[in-house]
């Protein structure tokens, strides 16, 4: 039934406290979880002052914890607990550990255990079968889970789920982007004319064919052409600003130079561009960022 605990059967377990289950206690019945306490109260299954026997078995439980061997099961199981939640299932499954290793688990001729370790544990778990104070506190942790854990438990899941769509978005739009990116790093290489795989290399090797261009460029400011368009500047500067300004080859000196003098070879050009340290890591970048 809903905001109830289906119970198949009920069995108290504890020193001579053990019987079989009739017939009629093999049925089901429901109880609220959040009355299952006082279901056991009522029904003389635990004590009313059960909580004043919790509290001194707790204070067994502290001081035994600190007392347990060093053993290498024992470390590991306590290095999953965590000393302010040991319940009856974290002290039976101690007890377990203790006298299962070969060294905590040998008896006297009496039948006891010579391990004093050993001892308070199994000591600690009569206190609990006792008045079946187990039972009392498993209810409330029971109640504790249904009413805080589950519902903390719950609310962490779907923040989970909300922050695992939301990392899924934007690994989408990262791909995208990226992609993008690709894109236009491609086409930037394109129009440098190099691959793009090693930029610093590709760039060196372009460099190459600049000797040939400069000689191009030089050859074509020497052209009849340029020679008309500088020979029409020097008139419209000297017509419209006869005292201001030189006239003829002072007006522009570097291309009357090229006009006017020799071209040096290819052999010069590219001892000129490929001298030592005459490409510099400032002259890639202003290809790259014009």
């Amino acid at each position: 039934a809903e905001g109830g605990v289906r119970l198949a059967r009920m069995k108290v377990t504890g020193d001579g406290n053990s019987k079989p289950l009739s017939p009629e206690e093999e049925l089901p019945i429901d109880i609220n979880y959040a009355k299952f306490t006082d279901w056991l109260m009522d029904r003389q299954k635990i004590k009313h002052d059960w909580r004043v026997g919790l509290r001194a078995i707790q204070e067994k439980v502290g001081t035994a914890i600190e007392n347990l061997p060093d053993n290498e099961v024992l470390n590991a199981v306590k290095g999953t607990i965590n000393v302010k939640e040991i319940n009856y299932f974290t002290v039976k499954k101690i007890r377990d550990v203790l006298t299962s290793e070969k060294d905590t688990a040998q008896k006297n001729w009496l039948g006891q255990y010579k391990s004093q370790a050993t001892k308070d544990w199994q000591a600690i778990l009569a206190l609990y079968h006792k008045d079946n104070i187990h039972l009392a506190e498993a209810a409330q942790i029971m109640v504790q889970n249904v009413q805080f854990e589950v519902p903390a438990l719950r609310k962490i899941v779907q923040n989970c789920v909300k922050a695992q769509q939301e990392l899924h978005r934007k690994e989408g739009e990262y791909k995208r982007g990226a992609e993008e990116f690709r894109t236009r790093y491609a086409k930037e290489c394109a129009k440098l004319g190099i691959q793009g795989k090693e930029v610093k290399k590709e760039l060196l090797q372009r460099s190459e064919c600049l000797p040939s261009l400069y000689l191009e460029m030089a050859e074509a400011l020497r052209s009849e052409q340029v020679a008309k368009a500088c020979a029409l500047y020097a008139s419209f500067v000297e017509y419209s600003t006869p005292k201001a300004h030189p006239a003829g080859r002072a007006l522009l000196p570097t291309l009357a130079a090229v006009h006017d003098g020799d071209l040096p070879t290819l052999a010069q050009m590219e001892n000129i561009a490929f001298a030592e340290d005459a490409v510099t890591l400032e002259d890639m970048q202003s290809l790259i960022n014009p």
